[in-house]
């Protein structure tokens, strides 16, 4: 794999990452689907299952898919310069992964 192109996946691991922690971990106007009455909200009401999955994985895999391409385009054209932002973007990158995925699983716990 290429310098540019360890670059750009770092840094659309880094967001999709980023906007997959900030989506789990605060209260954003996500919509809603109510499975139980097959409908799309943004205000759920209590006492009915309401899932923010679709919009959150959505929103995550745009931002990936937008950093990506964006960290394509504008990648270091020095190939150890880049190497070496990628090294940094990719870890960041699982470090946030690493977050996210212990956030969701002290949250899943916690609902016992």
């Amino acid at each position: 794999m290429s310098a540019r192109a360890r670059f750009a996946t770092g840094a659309g691991t880094l967001a999709a990452a980023t906007v997959y922690l900030v989506a789990t971990t605060t209260r954003l106007g996500l919509l809603f689907y109510l499975p139980t009455r097959g409908e799309w909200t943004f205000d759920p009401p209590t006492g009915v299952i309401a899932m923010d999955w679709f919009a959150r994985s959505n929103a995550t895999l745009a931002a990936g898919a937008l950093a990506t391409w964006a960290a394509w385009r504008w990648a270091p054209s020095d190939p150890r310069r880049c190497a070496r932002h990628a090294g940094r973007l990719w870890a960041l990158g699982w470090m946030m992964l690493g977050w996210s995925a212990a956030y969701t699983a002290m949250w899943l716990i916690a609902q016992r």
